[in-house]
């Protein structure tokens, strides 16, 4: 769902592309295409798998949500700018008409992301993927209370299974932490409420990728550092930071790689529509979804094995597809 805008985006031609990278077989032999579609569509389901599993080590560790998705706002501007500076990607310049007309998008995207890093901080990752599956089922409900009109029987078939999945995966959670499935479900509903504002509202259009990014750094990172500063972690942060560095040397390339990750999501996202039919990336995406479920059961804590929470996570992931 958050990549959905990116991906349309892309397979229209993108105006933040780089101007080096060309579609799908221009200029390039057989053999050549074949390795650049399969090694972007790999790159793609890598990254995807990643960022949850490298969000989750780096909160474990570093437990200040908050503070994360500044750095990893930092880290979009310090990375784009310059690459528009060397004419390696291009879009507008920024301008305050621009950014006040995606201002009120650009907040619910990044609380969105807020909340679901502190679900991400207090649950294991299947069952965090579990949770987050409900967007669909938010979003259908409302467009359906707003229409007055019912969606097609598959798409309710789907969700029905992806809401009765997550209800028998809860009953047999046996790590159930409260706060986890609040922070989790206000996520659902605020990008829920960001897709339907994108919709309403049509802030995103004319827009490449690159350049909404940049807009959305742009604005949250004041935002972002105001509220760093009134919940208490600008006097904590940097002790906890040195404390996590000294206990694991390896921690600053964790902690960087997290950074980035928001910015090597998109570039592989962008990299794989590119290069492979739109039918390609979303295989992957379904492929993403299964692989990152079933390495959460053993990695970064595991689950708490329990054949009710098993069985109801297997459903979801199945209506999820």
């Amino acid at each position: 769902w958050a990549n959905w805008a990116a991906m349309r985006r892309a397979r229209a031609g993108d105006k933040g592309a780089l101007p080096l990278w060309r579609g799908r077989g221009e200029g390039r032999g057989k053999s050549a295409t074949l390795a650049a579609s399969a090694g972007s569509a790999l790159l793609y389901a890598l990254v995807a798998i990643l960022m949850n599993f490298v969000n989750k080590a780096t909160l474990m560790r570093f437990p200040h949500s908050n503070s994360l998705l500044l750095a990893q706002m930092l880290a979009a501007v310090a990375i784009i700018y310059p690459l528009r500076l060397t004419g390696h990607v291009s879009f507008p310049e920024i301008t305050f008409g621009k950014a006040r007309l995606l201002m009120p998008v650009c907040l619910a995207y990044n609380a969105n992301i807020a909340f679901a890093l502190m679900g991400l901080q207090h649950l294991n990752i299947p069952m965090y993927s579990t949770l987050k599956r409900l967007t669909p089922m938010i979003v259908l409900v409302t467009k359906t209370m707003t229409t007055r009109r019912l969606p097609p029987m598959p798409i309710m078939g789907s969700v029905t299974v992806v809401v009765l999945g997550c209800f028998i995966a809860g009953l047999g959670d046996l790590s159930f932490d409260f706060n986890g499935y609040f922070f989790a479900l206000m996520s659902c509903s605020l990008q829920a409420a960001y897709l339907l504002m994108v919709e309403a509202t049509k802030a995103e259009r004319g827009i490449g990728s690159v350049e909404l990014l940049m807009y959305n750094s742009l604005i949250s990172i004041p935002v972002l550092s105001a509220l760093v500063a009134l919940t208490g972690e600008l006097g904590v942060v940097v002790g906890a930071f040195q404390q996590a560095w000294s206990s694991d040397w390896w921690f600053l390339g964790l902690f960087l790689l997290c950074a980035v990750m928001g910015c090597l999501l998109n570039f592989s996202l962008f990299l794989c529509t590119m290069n492979n039919s739109a039918l390609t990336t979303t295989i992957v995406g379904v492929l993403k979804g299964v692989g990152a479920t079933v390495l959460g059961f053993f990695l970064l804590g595991g689950v708490k094995f329990s054949l009710l929470n098993v069985a109801g996570i297997t459903l979801n992931t199945v209506g999820g597809r």
